[in-house]
């Protein structure tokens, strides 16, 4: 297998959290010219958190890609200039009003390597407690829920909870050495 070989890349469309490249590309093994369309983002946050009764703090939110009402953990961009840390602390208190006393980085992970430039970091915050009032940006408008593990689970398998990188942070989170802080051993078979 050989490396893609970047012949140009010309920037064909920009918004504020997006950009779409026309990338042509050469593979030396093949002796072949193509072109890729690939994406380019901000690196982005997600953040699954347990206030300090140990209920998972979440949102619901109305989403326009699939153009659906949605429960998530909170999240966002990583801003020019913050660490994935300082955005991860600054989404959860802007969102949800919950301060972190402390974070732990679940993972990193490529979004989607195929078109995406970016990475997404996982965190998980025990123990938060509300302090804040939500701090919105104007095209936000986000309901604060919490759940129990039980319910989390059963949302996931039912459907409520269906966005890929929310279940991916489940997921990561299940699978931490933090999943038995919630009161509840870190067996996955209630979500087969």
């Amino acid at each position: 297998m050989k490396r893609w070989i970047k012949k140009s890349e010309e920037e064909l469309y920009r918004r504020r959290i997006f950009a779409v490249k026309d990338v042509e590309c050469y593979h030396p093994g093949k002796d072949f010219t193509h072109r890729f369309f690939t994406l380019s983002t901000p690196d982005w946050i997600n953040i699954v958190a347990l206030t300090d009764d140990h209920r998972f703090i979440m949102v619901r939110q109305h989403r326009l890609g699939t153009d659906e009402i949605t429960i998530e953990t909170p999240g966002g961009l990583i801003e020019p200039g913050e660490s994935p840390e300082e955005t991860a602390r600054r989404e959860l208190r802007e969102e949800t009003g919950y301060e972190a006393k402390e974070l732990h980085l679940l993972k990193k992970l490529s979004v989607n390597p195929a078109i995406f430039d970016n990475y997404i970091y996982y965190y998980f915050a025990p123990n938060c407690v509300r302090i804040h009032n939500q701090d919105l940006d104007p095209a936000e408008d986000i309901e604060v829920l919490t759940f129990e593990r039980d319910e989390i689970m059963d949302m996931i398998r039912r459907g409520p909870i269906n966005h890929s990188i929310i279940v991916t942070a489940f997921y990561l989170f299940f699978l931490s050495e933090w999943s038995g802080m919630n009161g509840k051993d870190s067996d996955l078979s209630g979500l087969r």
